[in-house]
């Protein structure tokens, strides 16, 4: 195993970053507030570092490794019958390029959030809870099975829980609590895609007898190969309907974590929490759950495509629905975000639709493609949501500023408010500076890091035949354009023109703890598309594919392509095949530019040139249709139909079920009554009447027979010699009575 052994200390190290800041972090924080909150806050990201340093160490050991894998068993876990599930951390080139992600990003988050936390009470319990997401973000990721997978994909999902809801007793000026209500509507949302998990892997384990990755894959493509049946009971169904099933139900599970339609309603409301919260969560981890078990489970995924199995009713394949779920997503998102006021979520809607960017890929089969993009998209996002913070910080500064220290309670001022906003770039600078990057990298435009894995996954869309891949391209290409508008947008209203508010005119730039992550992260976005760069000709492709020398090309490609295979059905059948396209579409990646740049411009120069000078002004895109379009009710739907029909399910769980049922009926009168019955039957008629009618009745026994021998004890000692007497009278005639008769 070697150097592989070390893979445990990706766990160890966050949870005892964990264990102390959760025991006596806060102790530290309170004896002495500077001083604890560097040992606590730095101890964390201490603890975040050496699990990046690991992955880097594992990163290393795998490209010399013969396999590219490598699993770590630490333990047996669940050994019942056939049912065995052990801890086994897998180690290949997918799993390791998600512990990068998450320990990389994770890492300069923790460090910002140093700076941005600062002086908050339960500084401590925050950096606990990080440590805590990292930890059970990292046993979705290293897990060699399913059952592993989704104890991160639960513990990442109550971690998320507390950090959107951690200032749970803030409330807006309608007196709402906002953070503790979004909270709220995560988990629920999650429970959904979470109970389609369950029955996803019961389905998988009866099919496969197994929960493993490898003996799961192994088996669907030994049983494909073989046209075996799948048995359940009296019936039977083929391969390729019940893996239907199984990846439709994964697609719901992918659909709540990686919020996509119809359960993506909760990941704009969770931008109620800490900004670190918001990067951390909705930028590079647990936002990317969904795309991470689509793409582990490809094997399964590529069977069902190639079987040609469709979903009845539908009459397209689970693939082809996962495929346009992320393209409806990625429009229907990026719309929204035209409407969006609050800076924060305007970049939580946009992430909603860039997860629809690589739900559509992995799709479509661009694995790759997905995975690049999930790269390339946590470097600008996570470099966004800290650059929105940054802004958020300086605004509350110059508010603090112009209020003297003095809080008003009625003075409610949002501080992710773009309206109050205006003229930050002269304020900010640094901040300005990263925020444009990432603003233009997410836009797609050449040579940042976004417009490399976004035009691959618009090239895949294109160069492939069918109905489905074409409208996906469309639909996408829109998406597109619509991020390019809404980024565009942000710019003018946050950082161009005259401030709005006078806490704009007093803001300041953000500490250095708080913007040098920023310029690692623009760095990031800026190179990030070097992880898969592509070939300008299919000849030059070819070419470094015969002589296996891609250079710095195709990188990413070429290290995934161990755990993601690409399956094609022949008459030898399925058969690895290389990943399409590797070279860069001219045509394709022409188009997106051309459109995101114009977009930009009409945003900046036609929309918003010069008319939007104070907070009560009319935005100037509510006069035109695609206001209309941008403010499609679904969310209002999610709050009037499905809602209430919770709602109402909830009422009868509780009060019909609940209440009448179990408490009233089964609880008062089955349980108490019965166990009141048999109380006063034990009490009276067994205790009352029987033991004490017993023990009473030998007490009057006892008194009467020691009355009667009392009677025979006189005290004097002629009567005791009398009883001598007649008692040896007694025996001599007991004895001698035979003899004589």
């Amino acid at each position: 195993m070697g150097i592989f052994s070390i893979a445990p200390l990706l766990l160890v190290f966050p949870l005892i970053g964990v264990l102390f800041n959760g025991l006596v972090g806060r102790r530290f924080v309170e004896y002495n507030r500077e001083t604890g909150e560097k040992w606590s806050g730095w101890f964390g990201s201490v603890m975040a570092l050496s699990a990046l340093a690991v992955a880097v160490t594992l990163l290393f050991a795998l490209a010399g490794h013969e396999f590219h894998a490598e699993i770590v068993v630490l333990f047996d876990w669940i050994h019942v019958g056939d049912f065995y599930v052990p801890w086994a951390m897998q180690i290949d080139t997918l799993s390791v390029t998600m512990m990068l992600v998450v320990t990389g990003v994770g890492s300069l988050i923790h460090i910002y959030a140093i700076g941005y936390m600062h002086g908050d009470p339960n500084f401590s319990r925050f950096f606990t809870y990080l440590n805590l997401f990292l930890f059970f973000m990292l046993i979705l990721v290293t897990g060699n099975n399913y059952l592993m997978l989704f104890v991160g994909w639960e513990g990442v999902g109550l971690c998320s829980f507390l950090l959107i809801g951690f200032w749970f007793d803030r409330v807006n000026a309608k007196g709402e609590a906002m953070n503790a209500n979004a909270a709220r509507k995560a988990f629920v949302a999650n429970r959904v895609g979470d109970l389609a998990m369950i029955l996803a892997m019961s389905l998988t384990f009866w099919t496969f007898k197994s929960l493993e990755f490898a003996p799961v894959f192994d088996s669907a493509v030994e049983m494909f190969e073989s046209g075996h049946m799948v048995q359940f009971g009296a019936f039977e169904a083929t391969l390729g309907g019940v893996l239907t099933a199984i990846t439709a139900l994964f697609l719901m599970g992918a659909a709540g974590k990686s919020a996509q339609i119809p359960l993506y309603v909760w990941l704009p409301d969770a931008m109620a929490g800490p900004t670190p919260v918001s990067a951390l969560i909705h930028a590079a981890t647990m936002v990317t759950s969904g795309i991470y078990l689509i793409v582990r489970s490809n094997v399964l995924f590529e069977i069902v495509r190639e079987s040609g199995t469709l979903l009845p009713g539908i009459g397209i394949s689970s693939p082809d629905l996962v495929a346009l779920t992320g393209a409806a997503t990625a429009v229907f998102a990026g719309l929204i975000a035209f409407t969006q006021f609050d800076i924060k979520k305007v970049l939580a809607y946009s992430t909603v639709s860039q997860l629809g960017f690589m739900i559509a890929a992995v799709g479509m089969g661009a694995y790759v493609a997905g995975m690049f993009h999930l790269i390339t998209h946590a470097f600008f996002k996570a470099l966004l949501f800290l650059s929105s913070g940054s802004v958020i910080h300086g605004m509350e500064h110059g508010h603090h500023h112009i209020s003297h220290g003095h809080h008003d309670d009625h003075d409610h001022f949002d501080p992710q408010d773009m309206r109050t906003m205006g003229g930050l770039r002269h304020k900010m600078r640094t901040t300005y500076i990263v925020y444009m990057i990432g603003s233009l990298a997410l836009a797609g435009i050449v040579p940042l890091a976004g417009f490399w894995s976004k035009d691959e996954i618009l090239a895949h869309a294109s160069k492939n035949p069918g109905p489905i891949f074409f409208t996906v391209y469309i639909m996408l290409t829109v998406a597109a354009f619509c991020t390019a508008f809404y980024m565009g947008r942000q710019l003018k209203m946050v950082f161009f023109g005259k401030p709005r508010h006078a806490a704009a005119e007093h803001a300041e730039e953000s500490s250095p703890l708080m913007t040098r992550p920023l310029m690692i992260l623009a760095a990031l976005a800026v190179f990030g598309g070097l992880l898969n760069f592509p070939f300008f000709s299919e000849a030059a492709y070819e070419a470094a594919h015969e002589a296996h020398d891609y250079g710095i090309n195709l990188a990413l490609e070429h290290w995934l392509e161990h755990s993601i295979p690409s399956f094609e059905l022949t008459e030898e059948g399925i058969v690895h095949m290389p990943h399409t396209p590797t070279w860069i579409q001219f045509d394709v990646a022409a188009i997106s530019t051309v459109l995101a740049v114009l977009a930009l411009l009409a945003a900046v120069f036609l929309v918003y040139r010069n008319r939007w000078q104070t907070a009560d002004e009319r935005d100037p895109l509510q006069s035109t249709p695609i206001w209309w379009m941008a403010v499609l009710p679904f969310d209002t739907l999610y709050m009037k139909g499905i809602i209430p029909l919770f709602n109402r399910l909830a009422d009868f769980l509780g009060y019909t079920i609940d209440w009448d049922l179990w408490h009233n009926f089964f609880h008062e009168r089955v349980i108490r009554d019965t166990f009141v019955g048999f109380s006063n039957f034990a009490s009276d008629v067994l205790d009352r009447q029987g033991v004490d009618g017993l023990v009473n009745g030998a007490g009057q026994v006892a008194r009467w027979l020691s009355g009667g021998l009392r009677l025979s004890q006189t005290g004097y000692a002629r009567t005791y010699a009398l009883g001598i007497l007649l008692g040896t009278v007694a025996l001599l005639a007991y004895f001698l009575w035979p003899a004589i008769f």
